[in-house]
């Protein structure tokens, strides 16, 4: 495993790279803002562009099953991308640079609002074989991820703003700048931490990691103790996606910014390799088909390991259910639901997005063993297009069933993709971390 992703560093560092990204605003059509991509490799033959960068859709044309193949000079108000599906016959994606000579490498295009992901395909001719460790997936050098280790992250990110002339619609509110910077002195900082956990395998023998946000006003008031909120990736990903592919710091700083929820501490921990029960999964090679570890057993370890190093080693932070909350996507959605069902009394709050669940799901006689199920703050969201629709609305019938109040959000425009898991965390947010709860039809009205 370390010499084949030795062998991807030394690749990259034999392609003497280097490259730029720039948002423009255009004041013009079709969004009101280009992206000119600038990537220099004297060696390459061909490169594109790969990642989160995708064609678009509407809601006139989706389906769980299918979509449209919009390229984004295409775009129209009231289109958004999701991550399924195959492209149409002759339509080129991932998408191709240009060269320009002398080594030169060049992409534009416009963009509406969002956070977008991508990385460089060097000489790459089927996407799913190029790896850091081939040596062909190439992260922008001049825009790093964030990451604890070197090959944790496979993409940069960069976002572009909404502009309401090009972009404004009345079908369908696609605005993400609530992931832009907040002012200034409401920034937080995010960074990675490593943590003793027996047993771990990444990213060193008996050591673990978590993404740690904290609140600008954290340490700046004496004696104050800070909510906590857990924050969870889904399949095939690790503690740092959060901050790199969904912006999780700005959205919570703009959160707090606006007044939605207070100054809240984040922890994303990451849920693979806790043991060598199953094969090791590096997000940067080829191994991104390990299998998942169950959620019971990613809780059993949080409970043994994790929460107890957070509460001894992070100050300030609040020792009480009434401000720890629990939240994820995908697998990590099931994971929330896990830790409601069995970690009930350790968190208040709970936020499951796109959530993986399947049945059983609580009834009368779970619900009679621990009647504190039905006194706790509960959001389930998913997207409209969602390939776990009918996993959310099985939960949301469950819960139904027992009278159990809760807040629902359907993404108008969400696929399975991080979009849909950045709106469903503002909304979190705005409407139901920290409300007073059981929730009612007033809460967050």
């Amino acid at each position: 495993m370390f010499c084949g992703r030795l062998v991807g560093l030394l690749a990259l560092c034999s392609l003497r790279a280097s490259a730029s990204v720039t948002v423009r605003k255009t004041n013009k059509g079709p969004t009101g803002y280009e992206v000119d991509f600038k990537y220099t490799n004297k060696t390459a033959s061909r490169v594109l562009i790969g990642g989160g960068l995708q064609a678009f859709t509407d809601q006139f044309h989706t389906t769980l099953q299918s979509r449209a193949w919009y390229d984004p000079h295409d775009y129209q108000p009231g289109d958004f991308y999701v991550s399924f599906g195959q492209p149409d016959d002759g339509y080129q994606w991932p998408y191709e640079m240009t060269t320009e000579g002398d080594g030169l490498w060049t992409y534009t295009t416009p963009l509406p609002s969002g956070i977008y992901s991508f990385a460089y395909l060097v000489n790459c001719d089927f996407a799913p074989n190029c790896s850091i460790d081939t040596g062909q997936l190439v992260i922008d050098p001049d825009l790093p991820p964030f990451q604890n280790v070197q090959g944790d992250q496979v993409a940069s990110s960069f976002q572009v703003p909404f502009d309401k002339q090009f972009q404004g619609t009345d079908d369908i509110n696609a605005n993400f700048d609530y992931a832009l910077p907040a002012p200034p002195k409401y920034r937080g900082t995010v960074k990675s931490v490593n943590y003793t956990s027996p047993g771990s395998i990444h990213p060193a023998p008996d050591v673990h990691h978590f993404g740690l946000y904290l609140p600008a006003e954290y340490g700046t008031v004496e004696g104050k103790k800070y909510p906590l909120l857990y924050l969870s990736h889904g399949a095939y990903g690790n503690g740092n996606d959060w901050e790199n592919l969904g912006r999780m710091s700005s959205i919570m700083d703009n959160l707090i910014a606006e007044g939605h929820i207070e100054p809240t501490v984040v922890v994303m921990p990451s849920f693979y390799n806790l043991d060598d029960s199953l094969p090791r999964f590096i997000m940067g090679n080829q191994s991104n088909n390990a299998p998942l570890p169950t959620s019971v057993r990613i809780r059993e370890n949080y409970q043994k390991y994790l929460f107890p190093w957070v509460e001894q080693n992070l100050d300030n932070v609040c020792d009480t259910p009434s401000c720890r909350a629990f939240a994820g996507l995908s697998w990590g959605g099931r994971l929330t639901y896990e830790m409601y069902v069995n970690a009930t009394d350790y968190f208040d709050y709970f936020g499951m997005f796109s959530p993986a669940t399947q049945e059983p799901y609580v009834d009368n006689a779970t619900l009679a063993v621990n009647p504190a199920l039905a006194r706790k703050g509960l959001f389930v969201a998913y997207g409209l297009y969602d390939f776990v629709f009918d996993s959310g609305r099985d939960l949301q019938a469950a819960l139904d069933a027992l009278d159990i109040g809760f807040l629902s959000r359907i993404t108008p425009f969400g696929g399975h993709y991080w979009n849909t898991w950045q709106d469903e965390l503002w909304w979190f947010g705005v409407k139901a971390l920290w409300k007073p709860f059981p929730y009612s039809a007033q809460t967050g009205r």
